[in-house]
């Protein structure tokens, strides 16, 4: 064989893998963008299911607070135990929507329109679990499988009824209703 034979015949094959490895390169940089893009399609989805989820959890806080005359007591007497125990209804609401607390179960509370023994009962367990919250305790804790406002007094539960306001001297009412005023919660009904 020729010298020459010898050195197209090296030529011809460099040449006819030559495209071969420039067409692996490729794949391999397509395949890579692909994944990219696979990528930032999941990312998307998952920012998308996020909002979605958020959208949600606004929306079940704005109806938990419906029902609870978002935030509003109507009676003066409790509105005034509110500022006093410094209740935090957006902390509540927040634990309604991330541990699943019942706030409606609570209904009763912003809803009376007397002050009774139960209403008190219900607000302090409302401050308890505020309180709970603040020191972490609640943390890991699904709110829904405990029964709150469950109360049963037996045999004395009319007692639970009895409207407490008969026991408030008539002449602090104004003191109260400045208590109140001064802390920006709306009272619906005195």
């Amino acid at each position: 064989m020729q010298f020459s034979t010898i050195l197209v015949s090296a030529l011809c094959a460099v040449a006819y893998a030559a495209p071969a490895q420039v067409s692996a390169r490729d794949d391999k940089q397509n395949q890579d963008a692909a994944k990219q893009n696979q990528d930032a399609a999941k990312q998307n989805q998952d920012a998308a299911k996020q909002n979605q989820d958020a959208a949600k959890q606004d929306a079940a806080k704005q109806a938990e607070l419906a029902q609870l005359n978002n935030g509003n007591f109507k009676n003066l007497d409790v509105a005034y135990l509110n500022v006093v125990n410094n209740v935090d209804i957006q902390a509540l609401s927040a634990l309604a929507v991330q541990q699943n607390l019942n706030l409606g179960a609570f209904s009763n509370v912003f809803n009376a329109q007397a002050l009774d023994l139960n209403t008190l009962l219900q607000l302090q367990q409302l401050v308890q679990l505020q309180q709970l919250q603040q020191l972490g305790v609640l943390n890991a804790v699904d709110l829904a499988a405990l029964q709150l406002n469950v109360l049963n007094l037996g045999v004395i539960n009319n007692l639970g009824g009895v409207n407490l306001q008969q026991f408030i001297n008539a002449d602090v009412k104004n003191q109260v209703q400045a208590v109140v005023s001064g802390a920006n919660v709306i009272v619906i009904s005195q």
